[in-house]
């Protein structure tokens, strides 16, 4: 989950859905890898030096407004926030291994973007071990 329009509607969607049939919802803040960079990570550089992460009061902030899109949707105490970094897709395929639906927002990408960044929700839909369900943006203001 993130702050963008889609992130929000795919966590307004799971909660909804885990509500609906008393599942658990377990949603994933994730700081992606930078772009370009993937294929440097076996020449030998530092860890330190391949990762674009933001300072610690950037981190800070950025788990503060990622709590407070959490604590919008009215938590159940079974529910969890993890953050990660790392590969989007990746760490949400690796997710989905142990669940019973994998949540999605799709359409923040267009054009040159998508190029560049590639298409999380198709990774998911190719990688995933679980049914994927793959929200529109635009879903944001209707929940």
């Amino acid at each position: 989950m993130d702050e963008s329009h889609s992130g929000r509607a795919a966590l307004n969607w799971a909660a909804k859905h885990a509500r609906l049939t008393g599942n658990s919802l377990l949603a994933i803040a994730i700081v992606d890898w930078p772009t370009g960079l993937l294929g440097a990570a076996d020449g030998g550089l530092p860890l330190e030096t391949l990762l674009l992460l933001p300072n610690e009061e950037q981190s800070q902030d950025l788990r503060r407004a990622t709590q407070h899109i959490f604590d919008q949707v009215n938590p159940e105490t079974s529910w969890d926030l993890q953050f990660r970094v790392g590969h989007v897709g990746r760490i949400l395929a690796q997710e989905s291994r142990g669940a019973q639906l994998l949540v999605i927002g799709t359409g923040e990408h267009v054009g040159l973007g998508r190029v560049l960044l590639g298409s999380t929700s198709h990774y998911c839909l190719s990688h995933a071990s679980c049914p994927v369900v793959a929200v529109p943006g635009d879903q944001s203001a209707a929940t």
